[in-house]
């Protein structure tokens, strides 16, 4: 479930399951009223319609596209408390002070620090 908006009470999620189609595609001709057939996840045939639409009659040229999705609203599921995250350290934790001690003994630094 992809969260759109989660409100107080209610989510608006974008709807899956069988059948559903990720996209709606159509196109409007911005010169007339000819609007192209609607096509389920697949825009090619849409652009296909324009340029044959443009073929026919040269002048009509700009298009308005459209994309269609299904979204639903459904409860807010209530969350449990935030789980708590361990404390590290912070970025100078043991893993970042390792790193460094070995990066400097790496470089030849650590010899000229002891004398």
């Amino acid at each position: 479930m992809t969260e759109i908006v989660r409100g107080a009470e209610w989510v608006l999620v974008k709807e899956r399951g069988p059948g559903v189609p990720e996209g709606i595609y159509g196109a409007e001709c911005m010169s007339c009223e000819a609007r192209s057939p609607l096509f389920d996840d697949d825009e090619l045939p849409v652009a296909v319609w324009s340029l044959q639409h443009t073929a026919e009659f040269p002048e009509h040229t700009l298009f308005l596209a459209r994309t269609e999705r299904h979204w639903r609203v459904v409860p807010r599921p209530h969350d449990p408390a935030p789980a708590q995250r361990p404390d590290t350290g912070g970025v100078l934790g043991p893993a970042f002070v390792g790193l460094m001690c070995l990066l400097t003994a790496l470089s030849g630094l650590l010899p000229a620090l002891t004398n």
